[in-house]
């Protein structure tokens, strides 16, 4: 690298402490759990609309296992959510005190 260009990224690290430059940061993690939740939503209701329409005797156990498995994933991803906002408020009610 160029020392002019090293100089360039000195300089933004620079102005990101300094505030002048927004922090460019991913998505959270509860940004991330919130994309899981409304994936496995959408599965939980394909899993609900396949049952409505299964027919063959021989395909009604999977459906129905189908659906459970959704079920409990979606219920599992909201817990988790639960924990995660439980957790990040704890964290800023310890900020505060």
């Amino acid at each position: 690298m160029s020392k002019d260009g090293a100089g360039r990224n000195w300089r933004k690290v620079v102005d990101m402490i300094r505030g002048r430059q927004p922090v460019e940061e991913g998505p959270t993690e509860m940004e991330k759990l919130q994309a899981e939740i409304d994936q496995a939503r959408e599965e939980w209701a394909i899993a609900q609309q396949h049952i409505d329409h299964v027919s063959d005797p021989e395909l009604i156990d999977h459906a129905i296992y189908y659906l459970e498995a959704a079920e409990r994933k979606y219920g599992y991803l909201l817990r988790e959510a639960k924990r995660l906002q439980a957790k990040t408020s704890g964290q800023a009610h310890a900020l505060l005190e």
